[in-house]
């Protein structure tokens, strides 16, 4: 439910709405409600994100109410009673990709099309609002309509790609990528089944739903670049096609170069190198393989010492202590490893040695914080301590 907007003393608008206030004439079949348990996890992720350097809307309050609704959160014919709650959500704009559907043409699967589809009047006007409200550089820079909303197209595309590539470097996963849970500034938004991972591995997903991995963690900057595209199919009503296609060919660039600035910032790396990415690579391909932390495994490259005449072997064997053992691997999962053949973390060992000078340890001075992420361990500890006098609370699993 969207608020009104406020202008703080640092002369910033900010957008407020309401998640969780009630039906409205756009609940269709669902009551409005939000629950404690989703509340939580929204306010708590919001933070983290922004505290590690995450583009994301914010939470301003969560105000917990004495109502209860009938929630089944696994789906599976055991509903619960779960305190309601409502959430502030703060950004300098809610407006989505999916906003733009209201222009969209007959869909080819369903048939449909939006409720404003051809109305090329209104789409003007909305695309005026955008650039003059959150592009207003656009204005000075371009003179011509049509090339102001290509560099529109441009600035969306490339603020996602920064977005997702940020993602990806702290190992946050989604769950729901869909064109209405993307923001045209760039921020992460609507936190539903979301989870940070914690073993590595690019297949991780999120949502339980999410049977086919279509939004699993290697997937994201793929499906976030398909919503680009989709954004631009409501934009060739006023652009030529080719025009915004010539944009979205610029993705990978600006997606690698974001994620190469996080990763060498976590890794503690001073210059960019022509191998980065296939040290970035092997890196994860052994943490894979060795089923890593993803977190600790940075961590633990942070706190090495990399002072002069530190040993590469000692840090290796720290980073060893982060792996699964081989008895573990060998009761729970197919060996795929062997300790010794682990030349990728002697790669970025040695390289990260490289850097070191007389008293000067890069990854501490000078590497980013890795941060610490949620996981889904102390979620279900916190919703049990704030969630204990619902009426028929259980404790609740967190996709």
């Amino acid at each position: 439910m969207y608020v009104g907007e406020v202008i703080n003393s640092a002369d910033e608008r900010w957008e407020i709405q309401f998640k969780g206030a009630g039906k409205t004439p756009f609940s269709r079949t669902a009551d409005g409600r939000k629950v404690l348990r989703s509340s939580l996890r929204e306010f708590m992720c919001s933070e983290a994100m922004f505290n590690l350097g995450v583009p994301t809307t914010r939470a301003g309050s969560c105000v917990v109410s004495t109502d209860t609704v009938v929630r089944d959160i696994l789906y599976d014919g055991h509903p619960i009673n779960e305190k309601c709650t409502v959430i502030l959500r703060i950004a300098p704009t809610f407006i989505r990709f999916g906003s733009f559907e209201v222009f969209k043409t007959i869909d080819k699967h369903t048939s449909r099309v939006g409720p404003s589809v051809g109305n090329k009047e209104m789409l003007l006007q909305m695309l005026r609002y955008v650039i003059e409200r959150f592009y207003p550089h656009i204005l000075e820079e371009v003179e011509e309509e049509e090339e102001r909303i290509v560099a529109l197209y441009r600035g969306i595309m490339e603020k996602t790609a920064v977005l997702v590539a940020s993602w990806q470097a702290v190992g946050f996963c989604h769950g729901v990528l869909n064109t209405d849970n993307m923001s045209i500034l760039g921020l992460t938004i609507d936190y539903g089944p979301y989870g940070f991972m914690e073993t590595y591995d690019p297949g991780f997903i999120c949502n339980g739903s999410d049977n086919g991995g279509r939004y699993s963690y290697a997937q994201q900057p793929a499906m976030c670049k398909w919503n680009v595209k989709k954004l631009g199919e409501m934009f060739d009503l006023v652009v030529p096609q080719e025009k915004l296609d010539q944009v979205l060919e610029k993705w990978e660039e600006v997606y690698k170069k974001e994620y190469g600035v996080r990763m060498r910032r976590k890794l503690g790396l001073l210059t960019e190198d022509p191998n980065d990415s296939a040290l970035f690579s092997s890196l994860l391909v052994t943490m894979h393989a060795t089923h890593s932390d993803f977190t600790n495994t940075f961590q633990l490259l942070q706190s090495a010492d990399f002072l002069e005449g530190y040993e590469a072997y000692m840090v290796y064997r720290s980073m060893a202590t982060n792996c699964l053992s081989l008895e573990e691997v060998k009761n729970t999962l197919k060996p795929s490893y062997s300790l010794s053949d682990c030349t990728a973390l002697m790669k970025v060992i040695d390289k990260l040695g490289q850097n070191r000078d007389s008293g000067y340890n890069p990854l501490a001075m000078y590497g980013i914080e890795v941060g610490t992420v949620i996981r889904d361990h102390q979620i279900h500890t916190d919703l049990e301590k704030f969630g204990k006098n619902a009426s028929g609370y259980q404790k609740p699993a967190v996709c």
